[in-house]
């Protein structure tokens, strides 16, 4: 069957009827008229925009005529509107689109850099040889040519750049390119301009609580700021051998890419937190804080989740600042791990005192701890004790006690699964702890030594 054929009707496409080598031929084939329709799309846009079809029709702008036609975005209609209008400029690479040689992408990187371009008429080949400076090997196969090989000896500054990027947009995806595209930007203008991408004063971040009760973050970084918080992400949100594993065996990390980033940036900003050298707020120093009723908390810690109900009780949400009402349970799981200060309220709700802020899981029991667990101690972990907080087996709410016969040391992730109830965890005999799988997992419930200790015996803990 040919591509043709196929187009005439592709609902009607068996996919899975076709041999392995018509989809291998048959898939870049599609690729390319998809990126020749692209650039079909944006030529007749173009037009729209040149006879003011569009208010012709009653639109604002060809954009919004657009987005309203095909139901994209108005960010996405504005955009193939302006690329119309930049192609306009250089017909050079509006042949190279056309034919599907370059993609739409590809399209943009090069024209932004051509708008860049300093005395754009002026001849490639000038005395200070700016343009033959330029990283010649486009191809990325070892052959370094010469630019002018590439851009031919009469082209000028805006010609040269475009054949050169079209040429390494050959073999080079978007990405790729528009780091060749910076650059060259950065040789063309030398130090004579401040670029956007290293210009600091156009950074943004907004933080922002959503009606769901998750934060949204959105924002964007000059070259050295992004770089440092890359590098920071890309050390702790590598995959982790028996990450989000609940089955107590060792195996694939089941987090996306984007879930390890997220974990990496919540441990980022939980480590600053502890760190203490964040400058004070309210006077004191910035951290989590939860109000929760402290009969609330023991009823919801009270044997894993085994909860009483109808005893009267007020069972009212716990609270954050920022975030408003949270779930009892995690609450009770902060709590594990955290300084408590104690107030007593009046039936009205007015505060009449305030106890003394004490720390639950003191430094030094913290360092028993993290020489006892060597880390997450949930089997199959093994996550850095850094990346761990202290959990009390018996919460400390319900009388538990804070030493190590109480305490085990797991990751966010697992510190969840427990407070879930599905996993338990007790010390045993030997004065470390063994876990209790469900019986999905295990039906004869046979306990499971922690992580550092995965080579021992199973015994009855």
């Amino acid at each position: 069957m040919g591509l043709d054929e196929m187009l005439s009707a592709p609902e009607d496409v068996a996919a899975w009827q076709l041999a392995d080598a018509d989809l291998l031929r048959l898939i870049p084939e599609l690729s390319l008229r998809m990126r020749q329709l692209e650039a079909l799309r944006v030529r007749l846009t173009h037009q729209v925009d040149q006879r003011c079809v569009a208010e012709q029709v009653g639109a604002s702008s060809p954009g919004n005529w657009l987005a309203g036609a095909t139901t994209m975005t108005s960010g996405q209609a504005n955009r193939i509107v302006k690329l119309g209008r930049e192609l306009a400029k250089h017909p050079e690479v509006a042949a190279e689109f056309d034919s599907g040689k370059a993609d739409y992408d590809q399209v943009r990187v090069i024209v932004e850099l051509l708008n860049k371009v300093p005395d754009p008429d002026a001849p490639a080949r000038s005395n200070d040889n700016t343009t033959a400076e330029t990283d010649g090997d486009a191809s990325g196969d070892g052959d370094a040519e010469n630019v002018f090989d590439i851009v031919g000896a009469d082209a000028t500054r805006t010609q040269a750049c475009a054949r050169y990027l079209l040429y390494a947009a050959r073999t080079e995806d978007s990405t790729t390119l528009a780091r060749r595209a910076r650059a060259l930007e950065l040789i063309l203008n030398g130090d004579k301009k401040n670029p956007d991408s290293e210009n600091a004063e156009l950074n943004e971040f907004h933080a922002s609580p959503g009606l769901g009760g998750r934060v949204h973050l959105k924002g964007h970084l000059d070259a050295a700021s992004g770089e440092a918080l890359l590098a920071a992400l890309s050390a702790l949100s590598k995959p982790h051998p028996g990450a989000d594993n609940r089955d107590g065996q060792t195996g694939k990390d089941q987090r996306t890419p984007a879930q390890r980033r997220a974990d990496a940036l919540t441990h980022i900003v939980g480590s600053y937190l502890n760190s203490g050298q964040a400058p004070t707020e309210g006077g004191e120093r910035p951290h989590i804080n939860v109000f929760v009723d402290a009969d609330d908390l023991a009823a919801t810690t009270d044997n894993h989740h085994q909860r009483e109900r109808g005893q009267g009780r007020r069972r009212g949400p716990a609270w954050m600042p920022w975030l408003g009402p949270i779930t009892l349970d995690l609450a009770a799981r902060i709590s594990c791990d955290a300084d408590i200060t104690p107030i007593t309220m009046d039936p009205d709700g007015n505060p009449i005192d305030v106890g003394r802020t004490t720390r639950l899981i003191p430094r030094k029991l913290r360092r028993a701890l993290n020489a006892r667990d060597c880390g997450c101690a949930f089997p199959g972990c093994g996550r850095p004790a850094a990346w761990t907080e202290g959990h009390h087996i018996q919460h400390w709410s319900n009388g538990g006690p804070t030493n190590l016969s109480n305490l085990v040391l797991l990751c966010r992730f697992h510190h969840t699964t427990i407070h879930r109830g599905d996993w338990t965890v007790t010390i045993s005999k030997d004065k470390h702890p063994w876990f209790t799988p469900p019986p999905w997992v295990d039906p004869h419930r046979q306990p499971v030594p922690a992580h550092n200790r995965r080579n021992q015996l199973p015994f009855a803990a």
